[in-house]
């Protein structure tokens, strides 16, 4: 009778695996899952408090009233309209601490004071032609000051509005000349010295020659002409600001001298082309 032998270890039918028992290596999926889920409401969690925080810090921004003022504030809007022979000042006031008065200056000098409710100021001490830097100051109680400041340049005016006054290098070209045996003098020079008969403005003037005493005249201004009792018109082609006066810098015209026939000798006379230029 033969005798079966035990079958082997590697004989063996497979075992069917244990119900929950997973083979080596292989990660359990039901705990993947469960880690991952608690990793995203920890991260979830810290998002919302991140922004719960934001959220506190926007809300105490927007309610925070805004720092009160503790000085003047300079003047806003400063606007300068300028003319031939006025310039108006123009501006609002600052933001800030109440203003004590105001301080004009022009070109850095000190021109006047104004009440604190004053916006407007008028220059009337200015000329044509001329740039000027203005600078406004809102002062405080305790002497603060906070400035703007403008430039203005005035335009040209009229020659008819220039005062003719000063020293006046003068060309003389004669133009005709009759009863003159022998002429020598077709070009010369003088020195003519305007003298108005008013404190200020274009009026009549006093014309005098520096060199010749006895050559002395009014000139009665018509605009921007002058004629005189002698056969003296000159009128003005020039005008310019001159130590922040409007004045006549050129002149052109015409004078005429003669001398009627006396003792035996014949009437004679000459006619000059004028220019002249003022010496400043």
């Amino acid at each position: 009778m033969d005798v079966v032998p035990p079958p082997s270890e590697h004989d063996a039918p497979p075992r069917a695996p244990t119900q929950g028992a997973r083979p080596p290596g292989e990660l359990d999926h039901r705990a993947v899952t469960i880690v991952t889920i608690v990793a995203c409401v920890a991260i979830i969690a810290v998002i919302g408090g991140a922004m719960a925080v934001a959220g506190r810090g926007g809300d105490a921004a927007s309610t925070t009233a805004a720092p009160s003022a503790t000085a003047v504030a300079a003047p806003q809007t400063m606007d300068a309209h300028p003319a031939a022979f006025v310039v108006v000042l123009t501006w609002a006031p600052g933001d800030g601490l109440p203003v004590s008065y105001y301080a004009v200056t022009r070109d850095g000098r000190p021109i006047t004071t104004l009440s604190s409710s004053k916006t407007t100021w008028i220059d009337r001490a200015v000329t044509p032609e001329t740039r000027y830097v203005y600078a406004v100051a809102a002062v405080g109680a305790d002497g603060t000051r906070a400035l703007t400041r403008v430039v203005a340049t005035t335009p040209t005016a009229p020659l008819s509005t220039a005062r003719f006054a000063g020293t006046f290098n003068v060309h003389l070209h004669a133009t005709s000349h009759f009863g003159f045996s022998d002429f020598h003098g077709e070009n010369q020079t003088a020195g003519w010295r305007s003298t108005p008969t008013c404190p200020r403005g274009p009026c009549d003037t006093k014309l005098t020659d520096l060199h010749r005493k006895v050559f002395t005249l009014t000139l009665t201004r018509s605009g921007a002409g002058y004629r005189g009792t002698v056969s003296v018109g000159v009128h003005a082609t020039d005008a310019g600001s001159v130590r922040d006066r409007w004045v006549v810098t050129k002149v052109q015209g015409t004078m005429t001298q003669s001398e009627s026939a006396q003792l035996g000798c014949i009437a004679s006379g000459v006619t000059y082309s004028v220019h002249g230029s003022l010496v400043r």
